[in-house]
């Protein structure tokens, strides 16, 4: 049970602009997805994204409840807000929750770096870095992404692997699906037609899928 727990608890962590005076008018778009652990709805993960022609503001929502036998056995809360300048990540703050253990990771890109407080650990990492930016297809194409729970810079190699049929909404989808693979966290995206991501799997060590399904 405990091993079951931790991994859940793993595939969590993956799963990461408000106007200025820019004149040009603020365009709202969101995501919000069900989450299941196979086929049982464990949460909600929401993502808003406010853009104008200067900036990008991402805010993340995540909240998951795991019962056994009518018992909660696990909970998970993420909230982060995320600044970007086109593709380029400029602030992070983040908070978890991950079953009473609390995490904050807090970034700012300053002089061409971005620096990166975990807890009370500092790391500098590049300029124009990209967080797990699902929302954005740019994403597709970076080999190292930020964790915006934990920090981590990960190397990642993602492919794409053709076109698939997902059901979304009660209806069934021609989507385009990549496989995203960061070592321990094996992943499926799917995209449908324009580029807008509609579905997420994460492979579980112990066989299990955590799945989000856009409502």
């Amino acid at each position: 049970m405990k091993q079951r727990l931790i991994t859940f608890a793993a595939a969590c962590l993956l799963a990461v602009v408000a106007a200025s005076g820019s004149a040009s008018p603020a365009i709202d778009r969101d995501w919000n997805f069900t989450v299941y652990l196979d086929k049982d709805p464990v949460g909600t993960h929401r993502f808003t994204l406010t853009e104008t022609a200067a900036m990008r503001k991402l805010r993340s929502e995540a909240r998951f409840t795991v019962k056994l036998l009518m018992i909660k056995a696990y909970s998970y809360e993420h909230e982060a807000d995320e600044t970007w300048q086109g593709d380029c990540l400029t602030t992070l703050k983040a908070r978890t929750d991950d079953n009473g253990e609390r995490s904050s990771v807090i970034g700012n890109e300053r002089n061409g770096r971005f620096e990166l407080k975990k807890g009370n650990l500092a790391e500098t990492l590049p300029a124009c870095i990209m967080s797990f930016a699902y929302w954005n297809p740019l994403m597709l194409k970076q080999s190292r992404l930020l964790n915006p729970q934990t920090g981590d810079y990960t190397d990642v190699s993602i492919k794409a692997r053709g076109r698939e049929s997902i059901p979304v909404r009660g209806k069934t989808v021609a989507a385009d699906k990549y496989h995203l693979d960061a070592g321990k966290f094996q992943i499926d995206l799917w995209y449908a037609d324009g580029g807008r991501w509609i579905a997420l799997d994460s492979l579980l060590d112990n066989g299990r899928r955590l799945r989000y399904r856009i409502e």
